[in-house]
């Protein structure tokens, strides 16, 4: 079963917002509800978003990244987000890290002593 959630103008996005992600996650509950996927859109993070999430991170990493997902999710789909992030505590998780990655926060780097 997939349940995205589609906006069918992105261009109406891309013009309120600026950048704008699309994240797609599946989410597979159990062997019987394998497979649904969700589909949100993200504006990009700004630096403000970014300092608040890195000043709490410490205290509470879930609490945190869902304050950084709530603050950057578009507005038409906030609702819906906050609906499922309820039903599924990881998604947050799962979508702020992806945010984070395309500030430049990601795990992908090479590191060597010379």
């Amino acid at each position: 079963m997939t349940e995205l959630v589609d906006i069918k103008d992105i261009d109406k996005l891309k013009a309120k917002y600026g950048e704008v992600y699309q994240i797609d996650i599946t989410v597979d509950e159990d062997d019987e509800n394998e497979g649904n996927t969700f589909r949100y859109y993200f504006r990009k993070p700004t630096t403000a978003s970014f300092n608040r999430y890195l000043k709490t991170a410490s205290k509470s990493m879930a609490k945190s990244t869902e304050a950084f997902t709530n603050d950057n999710i578009v507005e038409e789909q906030r609702a819906e987000f906050t609906a499922k992030s309820q039903k599924y505590p990881g998604l947050p998780m799962n979508c702020g890290s992806k945010l984070l990655s395309a500030l430049g926060l990601g795990d992908n780097i090479n590191f060597r002593k010379l």
